[in-house]
């Protein structure tokens, strides 16, 4: 009797204490991916010939860090090596160091437009207001610190 006693209070223990079997296990390392990310992308207005910034959804890509948005440049522009350096206070310090494809072969509108998309996703960023690139000047692009306001215009 005690033995069948034991077992029946052993087994309510157990499935009272496991309410949540159907429920998954959050761990610290567990975090809630979006499946797409909004990002600034240049284009060019065939009308007005002004470049005008869209937001557009892309897929599998993570914008919610410096380093995240210079993958996604550097995927978009094979040809154009941007490397991170620093972030110090409200301005990123980014490199080309090979801007010949930037700077000689784009033009002065592709130019502009890879530097404001550029510009734009990473001033997106909490913090974030200027971007500092340095690269060896060229016909169609030149080198310096840029906010949002230095692509007013175009």
């Amino acid at each position: 009797m005690y033995k069948l006693l034991a077992v029946l209070l052993f087994s309510i223990l157990v499935y009272s204490c496991n309410d949540s079997a159907d429920k998954p296990i959050a761990t610290e390392d567990s975090v809630e991916v979006p499946e797409s990310f909004p990002i600034w992308q240049a284009v060019l207005n065939d009308s007005t010939g002004r470049i005008e910034m869209n937001r557009v959804m892309t897929e599998g890509v993570d914008n919610s860090s410096v380093p995240g948005i210079i993958e996604i440049v550097n995927e978009n522009n094979p040809d154009i090596n941007l490397e991170y350096l620093k972030t110090s206070h409200d301005t990123v310090y980014l490199k080309i160091e090979d801007a010949h494809y930037l700077t000689q072969q784009m033009g002065t509108t592709g130019a502009s437009m890879y530097m404001t998309s550029l510009v734009y996703n990473l001033t997106e960023l909490p913090g974030n207001h200027y971007v500092h690139l340095d690269f060896q000047e060229g016909d169609h692009a030149q080198p310096g610190t840029f906010s949002r306001q230095s692509f007013a215009g175009l």
